[in-house]
């Protein structure tokens, strides 16, 4: 009999102790769970995208686009202008520090700027602004994402996405799963083509597409983009060949590609 109750003693105690373990461990759950993201109100009045043209030393110049999102993450995109073209991406956390803007890179500070209203000055690495000639050319303007609204009859009327550049004007719209139109400068009718899966690679898409008339290549990327005549940033940058020729531009996401 004695036997008995120790032995329920026993196990009335280890259940217990793992009833309890669990219920420490899923406290300990629900606090990390629950821990906010810790968001600095005075900076996310320097929240938005910018760009700019900026020197480089062994380039005609940097195209540079800067994202500050609310959540206090940025994507950085800097092209150099005319020497490979290859976009070089950075993404971390940003934070500001005494009236300075810090973007972090694997825990090191990246670059810093200065807000100066609707521009960032980029600094040096002691966070002086830069000097020299050359100096006041460091600068990112705030700008506007291309608005989709303005977009909203074609997009009800199936368009997936809309490419478009200037100089000359051209367009691309694309109709998943039921064809593709391409409209060219001194172009009597749109040239209307079946739709094609795309090949996709390393965040680009490619289409090739050939009938018996027409032939088109198109290649979009998830890149920041600028039409060159408006202060509007689109999130993709599209090149489109046709007969031979060669256009390039923006584009704008509708629907799910």
């Amino acid at each position: 009999m004695k036997k008995m109750i120790y032995t329920l003693f026993l196990l009335s105690l280890f259940l217990w102790a793992c009833n309890n373990s669990a219920s420490n461990k899923k406290q300990t759950g629900d606090s990390v769970n629950s821990n906010p993201v810790l968001i600095d109100s005075v900076a996310l009045k320097s929240a938005g995208i910018y760009g700019g043209f900026v020197p480089c030393a062994d380039c005609e110049g940097i195209i540079t686009h800067l994202l500050l999102n609310p959540d206090m993450t940025y994507r950085l995109e800097e092209t150099y202008y005319k020497k490979d073209e290859k976009v070089f991406r950075t993404k971390g956390a940003w934070k500001m520090e005494n009236g300075k803007i810090y973007l972090n890179d694997s825990n090191e500070v990246r670059v810093s700027y200065l807000p100066q209203g609707e521009k960032l000055l980029q600094l040096d690495n002691a966070g002086n602004p830069i000097s020299g000639n050359l100096g006041d050319k460091y600068v990112l303007t705030r700008k506007a994402m291309a608005d989709k609204n303005a977009f909203k009859e074609k997009a009800g009327a199936g368009i997936d996405f809309i490419g478009h550049g200037n100089e000359p004007s051209w367009s691309v719209e694309i109709d998943k799963g039921n064809k593709i139109t391409f409209t060219g400068p001194n172009m009597g009718d749109p040239v209307g083509v079946p739709y094609t899966e795309p090949i996709i690679s390393n965040g680009t898409r490619e289409y090739h597409v050939e009938t018996e008339t027409a032939k088109l290549d198109i290649s979009i990327s998830s890149q920041f983009c600028s039409d060159g005549m408006s202060d509007f940033i689109n999130e993709y940058k599209v090149s489109l060949q046709y007969k031979g020729k060669k256009y390039s531009g923006c584009g704008v996401l509708l629907n799910a590609l």
